[in-house]
């Protein structure tokens, strides 16, 4: 019986092709769903464990769901994240008062003004 034809590997851009269908040796992480971030650490360094995820539930529900800078601008639309109003990195802390309920076009806006900022501070002298 003939074999198979092989398939591309599943990574973008990955020109190598594999018997079964899935990814190639050199990407074989990515099918074996979250890992460690090695510059970052695990979510679990990073404070979002298990209490972040019950914290975030709380969250969720107390904002109904609802993105609330959304909210703010008068337009009604799912919160699916939740987001630190004051970054962490900024000096902001897990208070429940300092987290919202988040869409992920705001929260992708949001974080690209925090990391600007970031980067402002590193290029600045003495930053």
């Amino acid at each position: 019986m003939p074999r198979k034809a092989p398939t591309p590997c599943r990574h973008a851009g990955c020109a190598a092709l594999v018997d079964k269908p899935g990814f190639c040796d050199a990407h074989q992480r990515e099918s074996s769903g979250w890992q460690r971030d090695e510059h970052r650490g695990s979510r679990h360094e990073r404070g979002y464990g298990s209490y972040w995820t019950r914290l975030r539930t709380r969250i969720l529900t107390r904002d109904c769901g609802l993105c609330q800078p959304c909210l703010r601008e008068q337009r009604v639309t799912k919160g699916d994240a939740v987001d630190h109003i004051v970054s962490r990195a900024e000096g902001g802390s897990d208070d429940e008062n300092n987290l919202q309920a988040i869409c992920k076009p705001c929260h992708a806006a949001k974080t690209a003004l925090e990391s600007a900022r970031a980067r402002a501070r590193k290029a600045s002298p003495g930053g």
